[in-house]
């Protein structure tokens, strides 16, 4: 057995990179083939493969792509040891090999659970290559793949060599065996692959897959391939011949060789493109490889300075074919130019040959090769702190969560893919229970919409959350893949600063619905007590130099009682934001000297950037001093007789009493980049260690910049002053808010110090 494993090692090594490798790699491969022999014993897996020969092949299958580091190689070898049979624990390979590997073998088996999952919940009929997919059961696998791998691809690859060997010895397993195999490698990893580019692995997928899932149809195109073998193998072989005498006289470095057409690429094709076989002319190709004239100088040479090299190179080739033979028109592809978004870069060109043939030649430099064959995967270096990688593959890598979220159905061409938008973020998430339920919820939620989306009652006593173990802020932004714990109190309900959009305490308008609807039930004195202390804090926090009174905010608002203004801000239909914009105004008084600072957050010219009126051009617009707007508060336009268009909220009492609804019109707010504005705000804290720091993160989330500060401390208590660039009175408001949320704050509030 030593000698079996030293002799394994030994060819595994030949392929590493220079051989580079230190002893207690080796002895770290040593002891995980040990582990991997000793645990699993005679035992074989379902294919009739053993368990140590099939740790062995995808160990070296993960080698062939060009993966050399050591933790990967190990996490291949032991990716079935935590299997019933072995008795091994996490906690002693974690002694053994460390938590990093024990994490890639543990998320490598529930990736393998999942797929395994989703295959047996297929029918018979389902396990075809023409099967019709279900939808929800992708968004499963979709879903599991966002939050097992975490953006670790090591997991991904080990998992599709894995399958991939699987499938290559699937003869012994029944029919719905090799079926249910075949299709988790056509329809979740062969996929992936492709996204990935590494064609290499997508490839021997697909073929593997295509024996199974259409046994008579495989058959058929491997008996065509082999009746004119000989004869294509001998027109390839003429062609490449010529064609590498022609570069050789223009004193060009290439190897040209015969590019055999997959078999499942031949399928698809046909079923495509309605083709016979004999109407495939791509089957004859042919692939030129360039090595740059002067390997010294090149390896010295910036990675632009690279790619200009050998895009000059490439395009020499394509002339010398083009002068050889002649190019079929339309049948040229340019993907140096225009690389795929997976990174694949070549020349694609199609010719007519001097006996009439058709024949694709595909032309790329060693460089280029690596990346088309491997991906990702071939710049496995990225993980070493002073590699240099290619700012493309670092930026695939490091969205590979993206790239995964765009699983296609079967059914879609895969070669011919639509370019992915790396940018672009789901409009759902997906996030766990602690029982390792899976929730789906809107792109911007946080735990309290988590908390209602489990139960109203569990969302009325959210008081606190931890994701991943760790505690949370209730605005906290949940991601794919977090797991969600849910802190409850016995007592108490939901916060109203809860259905403040603005505020980023929620990310849905149904949990806020929810939340509305509790303080509905609440008696009406309460609201209105509840409301009049949130007027009162609103006009404390903006400190005008003649406060206004409730009376006058309610007068502001064209209320007609103020028990019935109070008691709707006690409800939350009346927001801050829309508070702080009627205690701004006062009814039409914001031209007093006291509110200057307040004025340009006001926004009330609006309407010639700001606004877009649909349907309407060059129309003069005001935002209504009643419920003073501000983005990005839902609003509607009123037509007004010699005035144009105001603007109000949606929820304007006004707008609700308007008889002729026909003068009502559609708006919504513009797109207009917002200028920040200096807000002078104080803070009253009690001193705490942490304090500053906690201020910081606050105005570093928000962005907000802070060109002067002032501190001051006493026994009692610390005041931090600071002139904060805020766009709006919604920022403002959020701002305020977040600070006066701190621990040991006491107060906070605009006022002048300057």
């Amino acid at each position: 057995m030593i000698q079996a494993i030293d002799n394994f090692l030994g060819e595994l090594l030949k392929r590493w990179p220079g051989n580079k490798t230190t002893e207690s790699e080796r002895e770290k491969l040593r002891a995980a083939l040990s582990l991997t022999a000793r645990v699993h014993g005679e035992r074989t897996r379902p294919t009739g493969e053993s368990y140590l020969d099939h740790a062995r092949a995808v160990a070296a299958g993960l080698n062939e792509l060009g993966v050399d580091d050591t933790d990967t190689i190990v996490a291949a070898l032991l990716h079935d040891a935590l299997l019933p049979h072995t008795g091994l624990s996490e906690a002693l390979l974690i002694a053994e090999f460390g938590p990093t590997i024990v994490n890639v073998i543990r998320s490598a088996k529930s990736l393998d659970d999942y797929a395994r999952r989703a295959s047996h919940s297929k029918t018979a009929a389902d396990l075809g290559l023409e099967a019709s997919q279900d939808r929800r059961t992708l968004e499963a696998l979709r879903r599991a793949l966002l939050s097992i791998i975490e953006g670790d691809i090591r997991i991904i690859l080990i998992r599709m060599v894995d399958c991939l060997q699987d499938v290559r010895r699937a003869d012994r397993l029944d029919r719905d065996g090799q079926r249910r195999l075949a299709w988790e490698a056509l329809h979740i990893y062969a996929p992936i692959a492709n996204r990935l580019g590494i064609w290499h692995l997508k490839w021997q997928l697909e073929d593997s897959a295509f024996r199974y899932l259409e046994p008579e149809r495989y058959r058929e195109i491997a008996l065509r391939l082999d009746d004119g073998r000989e004869r294509r193998t001998l027109k390839v072989k003429k062609a490449a011949s010529r064609l590498r005498r022609r570069l050789s006289s223009q004193g060009l470095k290439a190897e040209v060789t015969g590019r055999p057409k997959h078999m499942y690429s031949i399928y698809r094709k046909m079923a495509r493109k309605e083709l016979d076989f004999d109407q495939i002319y791509d089957i004859q190709a042919l692939r030129v490889i360039l090595e740059p004239p002067d390997k010294a100088t090149y390896r010295t040479l910036s990675t632009k300075a690279k790619d200009d090299v050998d895009r000059d190179l490439c395009y020499q080739v394509l002339g010398a074919v083009h002068s050889l033979w002649q190019p079929i028109r339309g049948e040229f592809d340019d993907y140096i130019g225009s690389p795929k978004p997976n990174g694949y870069m070549s020349l694609h060109t199609a010719v007519i040959d001097e006996t009439g043939q058709k024949l694709e030649v595909q032309i790329r430099t060693q460089r280029m090769h690596e990346e088309a064959e491997h991906g990702v995967a071939a710049h496995w270096a990225y993980k070493e702190q002073d590699a240099k990688v290619p700012t493309s593959s670092q930026k695939r890598i490091q969205n590979l969560r993206e790239l995964l979220a765009t699983l296609q159905e079967a059914e879609e061409d895969l070669d011919s893919a639509p370019p992915l938008d790396l940018a672009r973020l789901d409009e759902r998430i997906h996030v766990f229970t602690p029982k390792d339920d899976v929730l789906d919820l809107p792109n911007g939620a946080t735990p309290i919409d988590f908390a209602y989306q489990i139960h109203t009652e569990v969302g009325h006593s959210c008081r606190g959350a931890r994701v991943n173990g760790k505690m949370v802020s209730l605005d906290y932004k949940l991601k794919s893949g977090d797991k969600v714990e849910i802190i409850t109190a016995k007592r108490g309900g939901p916060n109203r600063d809860w259905m403040n959009p603005s505020l980023g305490y929620t990310g849905s308008a149904r949990t806020r619905g929810k939340i509305r609807h509790w303080f509905r039930q609440q008696d009406r004195e309460q609201n209105i007590l509840q409301g009049r202390e949130v007027v009162e804090r609103e006009i404390r926090r903006l400190n005008l130099s003649e406060p206004c009174t409730v009376e006058q905010v309610a007068e502001a608002m064209k209320f007609d009682t103020l028990d019935d203004f109070l008691s709707l801000v006690g409800f939350g239909d009346i927001t801050s934001t829309q508070l702080a914009g009627a205690i701004a105004t006062r009814g039409g008084q914001a031209k007093r000297p006291e509110l200057q600072d307040l004025q340009p957050l006001l926004n009330l010219t609006g309407g010639k950037k700001g606004l877009t009126v649909r349907g309407v051009g060059g129309v003069h617009t005001r935002l209504a001093q009643c419920c003073t707007p501000v983005a990005p508060e839902a609003i509607i336009g009123y037509i007004t007789r010699n005035q144009g268009i105001t603007i109000h909220t949606q929820t304007c009492p006004q707008v609700a009493a308007i008889t002729e609804r026909e003068r009502l019109i559609d708006v919504e707010w513009g797109v207009e980049e917002k200028r920040a504005h200096p807000v002078p705000v104080v803070i009253t804290a009690e001193p705490r260690d942490g304090l500053i720091e906690d201020l910081v993160n606050v105005l570093r989330g928000q962005q907000i910049a802070v060109p002067k500060t002032k501190l001051t401390n006493d026994d009692e208590m610390t005041k931090v002053y600071l002139l904060a660039e805020v766009t709006d009175l919604t920022q403002l408001n959020y701002l305020i808010t977040k600070l006066s949320n701190l621990p040991g704050v006491r107060d906070v509030r605009r006022q002048n110090w300057r």
